[in-house]
């Protein structure tokens, strides 16, 4: 019997037109771009000519763009990088008891270092009720994390209806999406 692959919401096949895209950087031009030698130098420019195509997809500048290894270091980076960013001033994080084990880990990181976190429940059908995102905000608080599609039941959160909520409040968000 043939095997089915149902996670796709954690990973995915390559898709060939990016597996031909990236070929000439895993074969030839695979310097660090990072380096100021010669070997870098194809890499540097397709580095920047992809930061400012995504820039440019997302209505950003290209120095608003970092790319990361993958989905933890993203989420770590968002999340601590926020808190360390505004916590002079904020230090109250709300997301769901369903995220992704890399954001519940960097929750729980952060409330050791004085975060305080609001960890709010889903319904039957694992969505997050936006009111109750409502609900929790603070004076104090800093981020607003919730995935967009669950990883495990796929279900899809209310990321406009929260993010509208957030911006009444001047509130950041993060959500990992993907497409």
């Amino acid at each position: 019997m043939a095997q089915i692959y149902l996670d796709y919401n954690a990973s995915t096949p390559i898709d060939p037109a990016v597996a031909t895209a990236m070929q000439p950087f895993l074969d030839e031009a695979f310097g660090n771009p990072s380096s100021g030698h010669w070997a870098s130098t194809p890499a540097k420019a397709a580095l920047e000519r992809a930061r400012g195509q995504v820039a440019t997809l997302l209505g950003a500048a290209p120095d608003e763009i970092v790319f990361t290894s993958g989905g933890s270091e993203a989420n770590n980076l968002a999340i601590k990088g926020t808190f360390f960013a505004l916590k002079h001033k904020r230090e109250h994080i709300i997301t769901t008891a369903v995220e992704h084990p890399a954001v519940l880990a960097s929750c729980r990181f952060l409330e050791r270092l004085g975060a305080t976190v609001t960890y709010l429940p889903v319904g039957s059908t694992g969505r997050v009720d936006p009111e109750a995102v409502r609900r929790a905000i603070t004076p104090r608080i800093v981020l607003i994390s919730v995935m967009h599609a669950n990883n495990e039941v796929g279900t899809i959160q209310p990321i406009e209806d929260i993010s509208a909520i957030a911006r009444e409040h001047d509130i950041r968000v993060h959500t990992v999406a993907l497409r």
